[in-house]
């Protein structure tokens, strides 16, 4: 038996009208001490066009104090209408794929509710969309006072470290929002680099227009 604290938190309505800010329909949130249960089937709701999340949280709530030492970790679940694992069904409904280099935290902001994270972000490789240089990656998840909030468990973006996003833009803001797990791969090292450039550029001559 696991000796990990576990809090129920009771479930979380979606209304029935999703602004064009909100994001991933949450469904629930759990709450736990240490390294959080993980769970890979979500998907993303019909009513989400430009961005990914509703918020739960009121703005007071994040702070940008240092990182606490020992945070509790919160996890957020939300389901809705195709699989993120389907990759051509992913890729047509991004507007950007991409190589890029996590260069620095860049702000804290939230549109929602829950805390965001933004990233400065080097693009080395396109393969859908034509980004140009340096641009802010958006994720859903980061810290409050003592907290850290993770969608799907999916961990903060590190410095320095390569990934293949899967984004969404948001002009409003003039960042793009990743998709929890799916859209933020940790690259190691060239050979995964240029195996997934490969693997992505045949998915994205295949994907499926959003909607279909």
């Amino acid at each position: 038996m696991s000796n990990k604290i576990k809090q129920e938190m009771s479930k979380i309505e979606i209304p029935k009208e999703i602004s064009e800010r909100s994001k991933l329909g949450i469904s629930k949130v759990k709450s736990e001490r240490g390294k959080p249960k993980f769970k890979r089937s979500f998907i993303i709701a019909p009513a989400i066009v430009a961005s990914l999340a509703i918020g739960i949280f009121t703005s007071s709530y994040f702070t940008n104090d240092s990182v606490p030492e020992n945070p509790i970790i919160k996890t957020m679940e939300y389901s809705s209408s195709f699989d993120l694992s389907d990759t051509p069904r992913l890729i047509g409904w991004a507007d950007n794929v991409f190589i890029g280099k996590v260069l620095k935290q860049s702000g804290t902001k939230s549109l929602g509710g829950i805390p965001e994270t933004q990233f400065e972000v080097e693009v080395t490789d396109n393969i859908k969309g034509d980004l140009e240089e340096t641009i802010i990656v958006n994720q859903q998840g980061g810290y409050t006072k003592e907290e850290l909030i993770l969608v799907e468990n999916d961990p903060l973006l590190k410095e320095g470290q390569l990934y293949l996003f899967v984004t969404k833009y948001l002009q409003e803001e003039n960042w793009y929002t990743l998709v929890p797990v799916y859209g933020d791969i940790l690259i190691n090292n060239n050979d995964e680099k240029n195996n997934l450039i490969q693997e992505y550029k045949i998915e994205y001559e295949n994907e499926i227009p959003f909607g279909n």
